[in-house]
């Protein structure tokens, strides 16, 4: 009568042939170990072989164990579940959220995984975890506004070098808004084709030269099928009583030709306008500020913006959307006593920039920058952290 163990014979019966990787032999490893590894022979059994049910069930008895063996061992059965597709949820979700190397083979898989598990790996894993997320072919704008939860410069750029999906509203917002410091995630948003308007003009302030010209080139749009549509409110909104403020400030922003005025709401000519500018470049005191910001129609703190912004392209804007005559514009930023005096080759650049804009457009642009009301341009102000106003 043999007395030998019953285990170690069972550890001596081979696996059938279509199981799978077991090994032939399982001497030397431990009850735990052949235990996981014969479950995993049969969760990755066809459905002929196998019922919905029976592979929950032994899904279930792994999630007993699975946790309580070596990462390798956790990691051939990663490699093994990975490669069907019948693999019960709670399996699935349990190798994703373990170690990278481990959830590695899960979350490469070709087949679909459920986007509720990616998108919780995502929340609970590490930076590794985020990063192999953000390479799957079937990548949806859902998870990428999860992985970008986390503010990883790294996997954002992954993300932004992605073509095969569309970012949501709402990460376009929060990528414009984390811009303001890297060149290369500038370079990489202004790629994107989901960027809009509003977010260029924005990202006007804080990117280079080339890429301020790249905005202008972009965005260039033409107001007149809006302002023709609303052509007629303009009589009843300033020239009746009671008007409604949300329709005045929309149609306000919407201004065809702006037409300067002085202090006390008066038309003033261009040479005032060409006079308060000169002074403007080479002395913006606060008398200086207010007086532009009477002429151009805008606000206080966009003037004092435009005057102390080293690059002088935002004053090109401003200068273009009152009509300043190309001859006295290229005067005004040659001169040598001005506050931030340009080199000519600068200047003649920067004359460049304002002859490539319509009188229209300049004026679209200076609105945008002075719109506060618009929700959307309030969002990513707040998501900045600081005033609009502050933007550097």
């Amino acid at each position: 009568m043999s007395t030998q163990d019953p285990a170690m014979e069972e550890e001596d019966v081979a696996p059938q042939s279509d199981v799978g990787l077991t090994p032939p032999s399982t001497r030397g490893h431990t009850p735990r170990e052949v235990l996981v590894r014969k479950l995993s022979d049969i969760v990755v059994l066809p459905p002929a072989r196998l019922t919905a049910n029976q592979r929950s069930l032994v899904a279930d008895i792994m999630l007993q164990a699975l946790d309580k063996v070596e990462e390798d061992l956790r990691l051939e059965v990663s490699r093994r579940i990975a490669r069907v597709a019948e693999a019960p949820n709670s399996l699935l979700r349990m190798l994703l959220l373990d170690e990278p190397r481990v959830a590695e083979p899960v979350i490469r898989r070709v087949e679909p995984l459920p986007e509720a598990l990616l998108i919780e790996c995502a929340r609970t894993g590490t930076t590794a975890h985020r990063e192999m997320i953000a390479r799957r072919l079937d990548l949806t704008a859902s998870l990428a506004d999860v992985v970008l939860e986390f503010n990883e410069p790294e996997v954002t750029k992954l993300l932004l070098r992605r073509e095969e999906f569309q970012f949501s509203p709402s990460a376009i917002d929060l990528l414009v808004s984390r811009s303001t410091a890297d060149t290369e995630t500038q370079a990489l948003l202004l790629r994107r084709r989901e960027l809009e308007p509003a977010h260029g003009f924005m990202m006007f302030w804080w990117v280079d030269v080339e890429s301020r010209k790249r905005i202008l080139a972009r965005f260039a749009l033409d107001r007149t099928i809006v302002q023709d549509s609303v052509q007629e409110l303009y009589a009843r909104v300033f020239r009746g009583e009671g008007a409604d403020p949300l329709v005045k400030e929309i149609l306000i922003m919407l201004d065809r030709r702006h037409r300067p005025r002085g202090v006390n709401g008066e038309p003033v000519t261009m040479d005032v306008v060409i006079k308060t500018l000169a002074a403007a470049r080479k002395y913006p005191a606060q008398e200086i500020i207010h007086a532009c910001a009477m002429i151009a129609g805008v606000s206080r703190e966009l003037v004092a913006r435009i005057l102390r912004d080293p690059g002088v392209e935002p004053f090109a804007v401003m200068a273009k959307s009152l009509g300043l005559p190309r001859a006295e514009f290229f005067q005004i930023v040659s001169r040598k006593d001005a506050e931030n005096p340009l080199s000519p080759e600068r200047a003649e650049k920067i004359l460049g920039v304002f002859d490539s804009m319509a009188r229209d457009y300049a004026r679209a642009v200076l609105r945008y920058w002075d719109w506060d009301g618009n929700p959307r341009i309030a969002r990513i102000t707040r998501l900045l952290g600081f005033d609009e106003d502050d933007v550097a």
